[in-house]
């Protein structure tokens, strides 16, 4: 078994908007008190959504796993990384620019791992493909 990125291109694309998005949030958490409550639970949503999609898009799900056993280890890596992702993501507006970027870079590399998730198909190895006809 080996595990292919279909479009190592596109990874790059999704994975430095996602790095983007996250790091425009610095400012939106800094902003958290002197905004009404509703503009910025809607800012987060809308952010939010926008990486949903920057996530799902061109994803082919019925090509990425040869079996229900990887299957269930991509599910299974999908739940670790979204626990991570939210134990990562408790910011606190009162800490140092420098370090709400430090814990932004440690969601973004979470996020850069879901990504990987959706985006890496399962192949079986050269030696476990079957023979070509003759």
């Amino acid at each position: 078994m080996r595990f292919v990125l279909n479009n190592p291109g596109l990874f790059a694309v999704k994975t430095a908007t996602v790095f983007v998005l996250s790091f425009a949030l610095i400012p939106l958490l800094g902003w958290k008190d002197d905004v009404p409550a509703l503009v910025y639970t809607g800012s987060m949503v809308a952010l939010h959504v926008v990486i949903l999609v920057v996530y799902l898009f061109r994803v082919r799900f019925r090509d990425l796993d040869p079996d229900r056993r990887s299957l269930i280890a991509r599910v299974l890596g999908l739940a670790i990384t979204t626990y991570l992702l939210s134990a990562t993501s408790s910011f606190n507006p009162e800490s140092s620019t420098r370090q709400l970027a430090l814990q932004m870079l440690a969601v973004s590399l979470v996020h850069m791992g879901i990504l990987a998730l959706l985006m890496v198909r399962i192949a079986p190895a050269e030696s476990e493909a079957p023979a070509p006809a003759r």
